[in-house]
């Protein structure tokens, strides 16, 4: 045996026993089983068919004729000479022969290769039936087959073993959706209950301002002195003009009635502004029950009017804790946005430096509000305090969700106010130049449409 190859349909060498170098480049694969000679050389070539019948490669064997031939005709020259007849036998058990001893063989094995390659069965084995060239050459081949039979099973495997985790893969897909949902359900609770806390905070300072405007430490005066008046019943007049007691009634119930009305006015500004601050949770909650049915609705609106809106349902508590404002507004083109969102955002803000110059000892507390043309088809709306301000290592993590640094704080309205912005298009930004150097806040939303065509 000078060697063996396998070839596929492509052209490309699958396996060679024995070094052929390029000997069969040129050779057209075999339609069927065929043999032929190639000078000295004796050449088998045997299709190799697919599942579907297809040919998909061949098998080449190369045997060296010479010297099995050399030696047949040596032996027909002598035969000849001695006796044709005696010939005719000699050549045909010598033909049987070399078909048990080579050919045989090469069948069996190219039987072999035709079911492995009809099945993919690799578990099959060509069957050895001599020690020579040929018996070498099954033993290699079945070794090719083995290896190749290992590998299929550790890619049969590989592929169960990935189909495995690609379901469990699936089923964590599907838990972390719905746990998701669930935390998205409880995101949008936390942000509605945090902004009506920022007006329940309102509702709770009017109520109590109303409550001590209500004082009964007055009217208890106010009885003594109808009870005083009663006992002197008959008398008033008297009383009034000449005990030194009753002398100071007329004046007491003037002084009396001045603080009366003057505490009644300071109640109904504080009922009207916890009136408005009742309307808006209202409107928050309104806002939120249609959220949960349909988007939230997106309009043009002016910018500083909206910033004014936000401003007035924190002015009772600006005032209450002197805290100065200032304007700086450049007329901008409405921006397109969700006007109750947009509120939220600037309440908890405006709230959030509230509570920041509350820290801070310095009389001079100053809130200034500024509205301006930023990047290209956005509008920017700048809160700035002067008060406790961010240190450097809090400014990357200030909207992360449950991040606080007030003790009564939960972590919840900065993460929700920058997930609105983004909601709607724009984004929420914080800067500080660090402890004690105050904060600044910086809401861009987009201009509506036709203005950014403009």
């Amino acid at each position: 045996i000078q060697g063996a190859q396998i070839r596929l349909e492509s052209g490309d060498i699958l396996a060679t026993y024995k070094a052929l170098g390029h000997y069969l480049e040129k050779t057209p694969l075999p339609e069927k089983l065929t043999y032929w000679r190639d000078g000295t050389d004796a050449i088998c070539a045997v299709p190799i068919l697919g599942k579907e019948k297809n040919r998909v490669g061949a098998f080449y064997l190369v045997s060296d004729y010479a010297t099995p031939a050399a030696r047949l005709v040596n032996l027909y020259l002598a035969i000849f000479c001695a006796v044709s007849a005696l010939a005719a036998c000699v050549g045909l058990l010598v033909s049987n022969w070399l078909a048990q001893v080579i050919t045989r063989p090469l069948q069996y094995l190219a039987t072999t290769v035709r079911q492995i390659a009809g099945s993919n069965n690799y578990s099959l084995r060509a069957e050895k039936t001599a020690e020579d060239e040929v018996g070498a050459f099954t033993d290699s081949f079945n070794k090719m087959i083995g290896r190749i039979e290992d590998r299929d099973a550790a890619l049969r495997h590989e592929i169960a073993e990935r189909e495995r985790a690609e379901k469990e893969l699936q089923t964590m897909h599907l838990q972390l959706l719905d746990a998701s949902r669930q935390a998205g359900m409880a995101e949008v609770a936390t942000g509605v209950l945090h902004n009506v806390g920022n007006v329940l905070n309102s509702v709770n300072v009017s109520a109590s301002l109303v409550a001590e405007k209500l004082n009964i430490h007055r009217l208890n005066n106010l009885v003594r002195t109808a009870d005083l008046l009663r006992e002197k019943n008959g008398s008033v007049a008297d009383f009034l003009t000449h005990d030194p007691r009753g002398k100071l009634i007329p004046g007491y119930l003037a002084e009396l009635s001045k603080h009366l009305v003057s505490e009644r006015q300071d109640a109904l500004v504080e009922l009207e502004l916890l009136t408005k601050n009742i309307e808006h949770i209202k409107e928050i909650v309104s806002m939120q029950q249609n959220y949960a049915s349909v988007a939230g609705l997106v309009e043009q609106m002016p910018t500083d009017a909206l910033l004014e809106d936000a401003l007035r349902m924190t002015t009772g508590s600006l005032q209450r804790h002197h805290i100065d404002v200032v304007r700086d507004f450049t007329p901008c083109p409405p921006i397109l946005a969700e006007r109750h969102k947009v509120l939220q955002i600037l309440v908890n803000l405006m709230r959030n430096a509230k509570h920041s110059m509350d820290e801070t000892s310095q009389s001079n507390k100053t809130l200034t509000l500024r509205i301006h043309e930023s990047a290209p088809g956005f509008v920017a709306i700048t809160i700035r305090d002067n008060g406790v301000g961010i240190p450097a290592e809090n400014l990357t993590k200030i909207f992360a969700h449950g991040f606080t640094t007030r003790k009564d704080g939960h972590g919840f309205g900065l993460h929700s106010a920058a997930l609105a912005a983004q909601q709607m298009g724009g984004r929420l930004d914080a800067s500080s130049d660090g402890t004690g150097k105050g904060a600044t806040f910086t809401l861009e939303l987009p201009l509506a449409k036709k203005e950014v065509a403009a």
